[in-house]
């Protein structure tokens, strides 16, 4: 249990986590992490689907989950007076899901359709193209929905042992942020997850091996090509996360960014045009995306080449590695203005350094980073080498 009292707040975030996400399936069970996230609100011994949703719904709570690559999150946004309702359902569709053979077979078709509208986001679907190339055949590579094949062919026992595997309390972590006391909170976590008796063995995870720069490229029927680049770092340590997150804010974040000011504002060859930070467990990744006419796909590839070339070769300017900072500040700070910010927080903290990591202890170290430590790391890390590209064009 971690948690953070707002005693001026009048509700709260929770959420229930399970280490355990895309990268923790075995071969046979691709898509399984996703899977098990929709089965879950299909009901328990007590409660049916219906009764699940209508239960908290009726209070004016706001239900959901996620997967990622590392984790699955069930969470809750509700009032104060709440909260004991909402920790009981979702402690209840965490150990509890019933995998009725009816139920599992509507979910897999609503996961199947899910896969078919990702088809219509090549955003998306460029974004897994990426993946492949950056890790390989390391299990950070999949597709965190799996493949209509995969999911199809799990079957009841595989989603009941997957369940059995990772949703042990002891590789649970409830987060909260809000008006709740965190020794209530406590005690009532104590008494609704259950005590199993079977020894929990945590499962170890192989570190990825990051590819050689790889090219990727496919045809859809789509309107734009969709070009997408990125960078794999094996683990960072604190000084160089931060250090390349005020690059990513210069480089491809916000308005200001150089990929916008270029791409877009100078040139007007893309609507959507950015970069960003992407956190795992042991691999942190920088990409950037494009989306652009295909006849002006080669003026675009030629102008992120001429940025990364004068970001890697050109000093960043004191006053932009100045502005980079503050928007990187400001980002954490409202960010953290949400509940269910403070809640993922919170959550990513434990799961990633063991610990409480405070917006304080944040903001320290992007104030000790100097601008030529991060002109260094930009010359030493970011040549136009070490890119992977995936891009997705459209058919003739």
């Amino acid at each position: 249990m971690i948690s953070e009292y707002i005693p001026t707040a009048q509700s709260f975030s929770l959420g229930v986590w399970a280490e355990v996400g895309s990268r923790h399936e075995r071969p046979r069970e691709h898509g399984a992490a996703h899977f098990l996230e929709h089965i879950v609100f299909r009901g328990t011994p007590t409660r049916s689907a219906k009764r699940i949703a209508t239960e908290l719904e009726s209070l004016g709570a706001y239900l959901n989950a996620f997967t990622t690559k590392d984790h699955i999150c069930l969470y809750v946004r509700a009032l104060t007076r709440h909260f004991e309702k909402s920790l009981a359902v979702l402690a209840d569709v965490a150990q509890n899901p019933l995998f009725a053979p009816r139920d599992l077979e509507k979910e897999r078709a609503v996961i199947l359709e899910e896969m078919r509208s990702l088809e219509d986001e090549p955003e998306e679907e460029v974004a897994d193209l990426l993946d492949l190339s950056l890790f390989g055949a390391h299990p950070l590579a999949h597709p965190i929905s799996g493949t209509p094949e995969s999911v199809s062919a799990i079957t009841r026992e595989d989603l009941q042992a997957f369940h059995k595997r990772f949703f042990h309390p002891k590789n649970l972590v409830v987060a909260i942020a809000g008006n709740i006391d965190h020794n209530t909170a406590c005690i009532l976590a104590e008494s609704l997850f259950a005590r199993r008796t079977e020894r929990f063995r945590k499962r170890s995870i192989i570190p990825p091996t990051i590819m050689p720069p790889q090219y990727q490229e496919i045809t859809r029927a789509v309107q734009q090509a969709h070009i997408h680049w990125g960078i794999a770092f094996p683990e960072l340590g604190d000084k160089d996360y931060y250090t390349l997150s005020i690059i990513n804010m210069l480089f491809g974040d916000g308005m200001s960014s150089r990929l916008n000011q270029t791409i877009r504002e100078k040139h007007s060859l893309a609507y959507t045009v950015y970069s960003a930070i992407g956190d795992m467990t042991d691999a942190t990744t920088i990409t950037l995306y494009a989306a652009t006419e295909a006849k002006n796909r080669t003026k675009t590839e030629q102008l992120l080449r001429h940025e990364i070339d004068k970001l890697v070769n050109h000093a960043i300017s004191k006053a932009e590695f100045q502005r980079a900072k503050e928007q990187l500040k400001s980002n954490i700070i409202i960010g953290l203005e949400s509940l269910s910010g403070r809640m993922n927080m919170l959550a990513k903290s434990e799961f990633y350094l063991g610990r409480y990591e405070s917006a304080e202890e944040k903001l320290a170290w992007i104030d000790s980073i100097s601008l030529a430590e991060t002109n260094t790391f930009a010359h030493e890390r970011l040549g136009i080498e070490h890119w992977h590209t995936a891009v997705i064009v459209p058919e003739d």
